[in-house]
């Protein structure tokens, strides 16, 4: 309910009627009284209004305590007459009936649409720099307001510095004064709630996967039946699909802040990685040849954004500080054939026989053990493809290699294995390192050579 604010409007009315004007020779003034349009009688005396408005105030005060009280406009038309009637009694309990309370509220209205009431425009403007500080500090918006009322121009910004230049509204928003009922009347928190939560608007709402009615009616605060009667087309048992379009309502704010920062700082530049390839070494296998590094750089831009979501970025200068350093990875293009030579290479970096293939302990030692090596490296004896590598008991840690010429060699006890099953492996490549896991008595490597299937002495093959 919006009221103007409290006055009596006057409409002049003279009227002189010759034939009786021997009669009656003074003339007396009289009021015609109106509410709403609604004729209430006519008065012979203004004071009528003014008692039952301030009986109407006094006795709303203690109900709507704090608040600048005022009653509805009444249209108060005066004629002059030599034959005066009027009914001060009759009007005034009609005024003390009919007329109602009102407040001078303060309006905030947005593109001319008043969308709020405040009890004074201190309120209204302090709801307003509430919304506001929403999305930017108070210290911010103090500091805006100080430089608008400068005419010292901003100083360059330093490294590593963000600034906030300019909060607006998305919208024109300008305050009134408006006379509404008391219990219309916003608080300030009231206030701040309303403008975050903003009106209903009808928008379009994309089916997802998996959407089902009654998720997309919550999902926007619906009822069911409510979305339902948005779209008549459709009931509870309508199957939607994605990408089927519904009508919604969801809430919209009635207007945004928009804010523009600017930073001054400093960022890294990523490494690209080049890939170099070598023929030396075997297919699959990759080594880095340069870590890579990240650059730097000052950037120095101006980002845009609304109710705190970035919606632009503007850059105004880049500075390179540091170049990036490339990544460089060698990538092996060598094919290595899984076919053995038949010529077999020492399995470790020097070393010596620590014990031979033949009866140990009462049982088969099936291979040499060698031990003392100038360097824990497990290398491949010939060409092949692993055939196991894991752990098997006494053995410990094992790798099996199938030369594929009726050849096979195992390598055991390994304290890790660089190999994996199915892996083809180059004479002389590193399988692993040397160690003493599963039944070992020292770091050494247990070598055992199978050929056709027949164990056969390793050092026969030396």
């Amino acid at each position: 309910m919006k009221k103007k604010l409290l006055g009596f409007a006057f409409a002049t009315l003279f009227m002189v009627n010759t034939n009786t004007a021997s009669a009656d020779t003074e003339i007396s003034t009289i009021y015609h009284i109106y509410l709403d349009g609604q004729y209430l009688g006519v008065i012979d005396n203004q004071e009528v209004i003014e008692k039952a408005s301030d009986e109407i105030i006094k006795e709303n005060k203690d109900k709507y305590q704090g608040l600048p009280l005022a009653v509805e406009d009444l249209v108060v038309v005066p004629e002059q007459t030599f034959r005066p009637t009027s009914n001060n009694e009759k009007v005034y309990n009609k005024l003390k009936q009919e007329l109602q309370v009102v407040v001078a509220s303060t309006a905030v209205a947005v593109d001319g649409e008043t969308i709020a009431h405040f009890k004074s425009k201190e309120d209204a403007e302090k709801a307003l720099q509430l919304y506001k500080q929403k999305y930017v500090s108070e210290e911010a918006l103090a500091q805006i307001e100080s430089q608008k009322n400068s005419e010292e121009p901003l100083p360059a910004i330093q490294k590593g510095e963000s600034r906030i230049l300019d909060v607006s509204l998305s919208k024109e928003v300008s305050l009134l004064e408006e006379k509404i009922l008391p219990n219309e009347v916003l608080t300030v928190e009231e206030g701040v709630t309303l403008f975050e939560k903003g009106t209903l608007k009808d928008e379009k709402y994309v089916v997802q996967e998996n959407d089902v009615l009654v998720e997309i009616a919550s999902k926007f605060d619906m009822k069911l039946k409510d979305l339902l009667a948005l779209n008549p087309e459709i009931d509870e048992e309508t199957v939607i699909y994605p990408g089927d379009e519904l009508n919604v309502k969801a809430y919209q704010p009635f207007f945004k802040v928009m804010v523009q920062e600017e930073v001054l700082k400093e960022e890294s530049i990523p490494f690209e990685t080049k890939v170099v390839e070598d023929d030396s070494l075997p297919k699959g296998e990759t080594r880095i040849k340069q870590e890579g590094k990240k650059g730097t750089k000052l950037h120095h831009y101006i980002v845009y954004k609304e109710n705190g979501n970035q919606i632009k970025l503007e850059t105004k200068s880049e500075e390179v500080l540091t170049e990036p350093t490339p990544k460089i990875v060698i990538k092996g293009t060598k094919i290595i054939p899984s076919r053995g030579t038949g010529s077999l290479a020492w399995p470790t970096v020097g070393g010596y026989i620590s014990s031979t293939m033949g009866m140990r302990w009462g049982r088969l030692h099936k291979g040499i053990d060698i031990a003392r090596p100038s360097s824990l490296t497990i290398k491949a004896a010939d060409n092949g493809k692993v055939v196991f590598a894991g752990y098997d008991g006494g053995y410990g840690n094992k790798v099996v290699i199938n030369h594929n010429n009726g050849m096979k060699t195992v390598y055991a006890h390994l304290r890790s294995i660089s190999v994996s099953v199915g892996q083809t492996v180059q004479k002389g490549q590193k399988i692993g390192i040397m160690g003493s896991t599963g039944n070992s008595t020292g770091v050494h490597l247990h070598f055992e050579v199978y050929e056709n299937g027949r164990l056969k002495n390793p050092l026969d093959y030396y």
